[in-house]
């Protein structure tokens, strides 16, 4: 194979040399980007589910692909010849239900991928999740607070507390000794997520207290960022 100019140059010349390595690399790296890019499942959008499942009817989308329907509140990924939902609203496509399995044990784990970018997709745009339990790994991947039942004893500033109707934003915890009683009371500083959670109890901070015989074996819901499984 004949040598270019550039190699030739680079040969007698340390400064052409270096120049020409580095166009390797970014060439190498662009292209190893590239193909990383391609093997990514591709992402649809269409009006309806009805016109998903034409164009899989017709080979418009491939196997594996990631569908969203926005209209009908739907993400889903191509089984073959199937648009398979995993969020709640399925529309035309395949229930979720109809897998027989979490999606990633599907096929034996062929359609992880697909899976995971149709979650992160669907995670974005704020639709609800078929599986609790991916919806719960997807959120905690993707850094953002989950839902889960601990003692009440065990609940952290920052937070957000469900109780009295309203999610609550917990300011500060600790533990006290009630005067008027003498008795000991877990205490709780909050104030309301939202405008609506606001509206719904106090619209600037606001204390309660729980004796701590009752906060010791009292369960509560809260939303919190946790962190993320290791590899």
């Amino acid at each position: 194979m004949s040598e270019s100019y550039a190699e030739r140059l680079a040969q007698g010349n340390p400064q052409a040399a270096a120049a020409f390595q580095l166009g390797q690399i970014i060439e190498a790296v662009d292209t190893a980007r590239a193909t990383v890019e391609k093997a990514k499942p591709k992402v649809w959008h269409f009006a309806s589910s009805a016109d998903v499942r034409a164009a899989v009817d017709q080979e418009q989308v491939a196997d594996g692909d990631v569908v969203v329907v926005e209209s009908e509140r739907i993400v889903g990924f191509v089984v073959v010849a199937w648009p398979v939902a995993i969020t709640e609203q399925f529309g035309g496509f395949r229930a979720y239900s109809l897998l027989g399995k979490p999606a990633r044990d599907y096929c034996e784990g062929d359609y992880i991928p697909s899976i995971e970018r149709a979650e992160q997709v669907a995670i974005d745009l704020g639709y609800k999740l078929a599986d609790p339990s991916a919806a719960q790994t997807a959120r905690i991947t993707a850094g953002l607070p989950v839902a889960f039942e601990t003692p009440r004893m065990l609940v952290e500033p920052t937070d957000v507390l469900h109780a009295f109707g309203a999610r609550l934003t917990v300011v500060d915890t600790g533990v006290r000794i009630n005067p008027a009683t003498s008795q000991g009371e877990w205490w709780a500083l909050v104030e309301g997520a939202t405008e609506d959670d606001q509206r719904r109890t106090y619209r600037g901070q606001w204390a309660f207290a729980v004796p701590v015989a009752n906060a010791a074996w009292d369960v509560v819901t809260v939303e919190r960022v946790l962190p993320a499984p290791s590899a």
